[in-house]
């Protein structure tokens, strides 16, 4: 969704809901025999008619004539409703210069009229055109300054804008979690207000875009009860008449709730709000329309229809302008090279995603992250800037008291000894600039390391949220299996992993794999990605373990590999109905089957010697005992005194313990490692993955 929103021309007090469609001659010529607020009417509707017309330089002129005419006879509330008029004109038409310099000269006159509720719609003008027009840090401030008036005034509308505004700045800034508290405070404040705000409708929109984002599911459901709530009663009582205007507000609200049966795998009840929202939609081509193509694609996909979501990314792809949002363009693209891989067309994809690397790395160079950090909290800088505030003033004392020692000393030495003293004032006085350029070269380059430590923190942060959704976080919901997983990642970015497919097509059969790339960090990252996505590929063609080794193996190793990195995997297909599994080890831990471990035959990890053939091997049936998979993150993992968990500890536990589910079982050996670190840093990523196939009883 895009963030940017058309502001609706304000209506003053004489104004009806609608415009008759006078005839402007008609009216120009009625203007000389009219006076006091019908003459102001009647400028004002020729300013309203001319917004028909494509003709800029005329619309201006009409807007300017209606302020001269309020002016003129001394009318200060209308005066003050045209002269929004004329911010509202120059915001919808993208004339930011004259926005920046006229908005202040009209919040001042507001002021003085105190017109507040036009007051702080006008300076949200402001603040959403610094952001919108990539000022992001300035919208920053004045949303900032907007609040702290209001709170000043006690005014809970400008309270309620002024986090509105917030939440837009945040979002731009794709700081998502802030942009939700904003948003959220907003929305608490505006609906305790009677009559409620229109301009509610337009955060619900956005703060439910966000809230998907962070697959806040719970919350969304919430929000769009209160949506609701809204929406039957500002359009019930008669608040709006516009059909169009009320038809796409309900659209977005089907949007957001077929968002939630999408993120929560309900495809039945997905479909049926996509098809709430298509009969909300005005025209193709529309904001809700392209947002419908999208969502649609998604759910095409997540069904394996492949090539009608391709058919409908191609239909969204048609809108795109060299004003479209860049992030909604790496939305779009992102799904296209989804498809493409998904329908083999990798070339395509790979260009795909090297189109997408290029347009994130121009969005992240973006100035805006520098200030990514500065309204943690309300509106108080953090500890770090403090302290260099405190550490700068300290300097500043300090250097004023040797310039003040530097002076007397002079002073006196130019008593007793006049020449001597010059000079010796002239060397002081040089190396005191010495020392100030110095001082300043200092405080540059701490604030170049600030803003980099910022800028690679909030990189990692997205690499880290990438990453996770490349492993499930939902499971399946069987009689005939009880499954978890679970990945924590020693650093940001980690190079375990693990995951399971079931095709729609073989429901009987469970694919699965865990593993542990060699070393951390983003390059382990980078690699992991790459074996997951060479094994849902080749799982998918229902592959045997050994032979999706072998092949994964001849992928990764080899000249491309320059850095030599492998990766250990337990890699096995299991037949739900038998318990029969077919299994692979490539190097990795042995699992625990029940309360011993399984004795394998060693196989060299992935990507180390290329044109190997790996050995599988199988179990005839394994219902009923608990199959445990996990890297050396676990039995490995050392506290302060460097003492490891152990393979007995281990065994122990899962021989002395009882465990209802999977879920259980991971969470309690995820607790019992935590106990054994005692407060030390983890020294490796720590993945699980657990698994039951239960007996079924089978009546004939």
């Amino acid at each position: 969704m895009t963030l940017r929103h058309l502001l609706t021309p304000l209506l003053f007090c004489l104004a009806v809901s609608t415009v008759q469609a006078d005839n402007s001659d008609d009216i120009r010529k009625s203007i000389p025999k009219l006076n006091g607020e019908a003459l102001i009417q009647a400028y004002y509707k020729l300013y309203v008619i001319s917004l028909e017309t494509d003709d800029l330089e005329y619309q201006l002129r009409c807007v300017n004539d209606f302020i001269s005419e309020a002016h003129r006879q001394g009318n200060r509330k209308l005066e003050g409703e045209a002269r929004v008029e004329k911010m509202t004109f120059f915001y919808n038409n993208g004339i930011n210069d004259s926005i920046y310099e006229q908005v202040p000269q009209t919040l001042n006159y507001l002021e003085s009229t105190k017109s507040w509720k036009n007051y702080y719609e006008t300076w949200s003008i402001l603040i959403d055109t610094y952001n919108f027009d990539g000022k992001t840090i300035m919208g920053m401030d004045e949303a900032k300054n907007m609040i702290t008036d209001a709170e000043n005034r006690k005014d809970q509308y400008g309270i309620g804008l002024g986090h509105y505004s917030l939440g837009l700045v945040y979002a731009m800034m794709r700081n998502n979690e802030e942009a939700a508290n904003a948003y959220q405070k907003s929305i608490n404040i505006l609906m305790k207000l009677n009559p409620k705000p229109l301009q509610l409708a337009e955060i619900f929109s956005y703060y439910s875009e966000v809230l998907d984002i962070l697959k806040r599911y719970d919350t969304m459901n919430a929000i769009n009860k209160q949506w609701r709530q809204f929406l039957m009663e500002f359009y019930n009582f008669g608040q709006n008449s516009n059909a169009g205007e009320t038809q796409n507000r309900w659209g977005y609200y089907y949007l957001s709730r077929a968002q939630v049966e999408l993120g929560t795998g309900h495809y039945t009840e997905a479909s049926k709000m996509l098809d709430e929202v298509k009969k909300s939609i005005t025209y193709e081509g529309s904001n809700l329309s392209n947002l419908w193509m999208y969502f649609r694609a998604e759910l095409y996909k997540l069904q394996h229809l492949y090539e009608e979501a391709l058919a409908l990314n191609n239909r969204r792809l048609q809108y795109f302008d060299e004003a479209s949002d860049p992030s909604e363009v790496i939305r779009i693209r992102k799904q296209r090279a989804e498809i493409f891989e998904e329908l083999g067309r990798y070339r395509e994809a790979a260009q795909m995603y090297h189109d997408i690397y290029n347009i994130s790395d121009s969005v992240n160079t973006n100035d805006t992250k520098n200030k990514l950090a500065e309204m943690s909290t309300k509106f108080h800088v953090d500890d770090l800037k403090m302290q260099q505030a405190e550490e700068r003033a300290r300097q500043q004392r300090l250097s004023i008291i040797i310039i003040a020692t530097i002076i007397v000393l002079a002073l006196s030495i130019f008593i007793y000894f006049r020449l001597r003293s010059a000079r010796r004032l002239k060397v002081a006085h040089q190396k005191l600039e010495a020392t100030h350029q110095e001082l300043l070269t200092a405080y540059d380059q701490l604030e170049e390391t600030t803003i980099a430590k910022e800028r690679i923190e909030s990189d990692l942060r997205i690499a880290r949220n990438i990453q996770m959704s490349m492993v499930p976080s939902t499971f399946p919901d069987r009689p005939d299996l009880d499954l978890y997983g679970s990945m924590t990642p020693a650093k940001e970015v980690g190079g375990d992993l693990y995951n399971f497919l079931i095709r729609d097509d073989a429901p009987d059969k469970l694919y699965f794999a865990l593993g542990d790339v060699s070393g951390k960090g983003v390059p382990a990252s980078l690699f992991m990605a790459q074996a997951t996505r060479l094994f849902r590929t080749l799982a998918a063609q229902q592959m045997m373990p050994a032979e999706i080794a072998t092949r994964m193996n001849d992928a990764l190793s080899g000249d491309d590999n320059e850095q030599g990195m492998f990766v250990t995997m337990f890699l096995g297909v299991v037949d739900l109905t038998t318990g029969h599994l077919s299994f692979c080890n490539a190097g990795h831990n042995p699992p625990i089957l029940g309360t011993e471990f399984i004795d394998m035959i060693p196989n060299a990890p992935i990507g180390l010697f290329p044109g190997l053939e790996y050995e599988g091997e199988e179990i005839a049936d394994i219902r009923g005992r608990q199959l445990f998979i996990y890297t050396d993150g676990l039995n490995e993992a050392e506290n302060n005194e460097k003492d490891q968990f152990g393979d007995d500890h281990l065994l122990d536990i899962m021989a002395t313990h009882h465990f209802d589910s999977a879920k259980e079982t991971i969470e309690y050996l995820k607790a019992e490692v935590e106990k054994h670190r005692e407060g030390a840093e983890p020294n490796d990523d720590l993945t699980m993955l657990c698994f039951t196939v239960k007996e079924m009883d089978v009546t004939l």
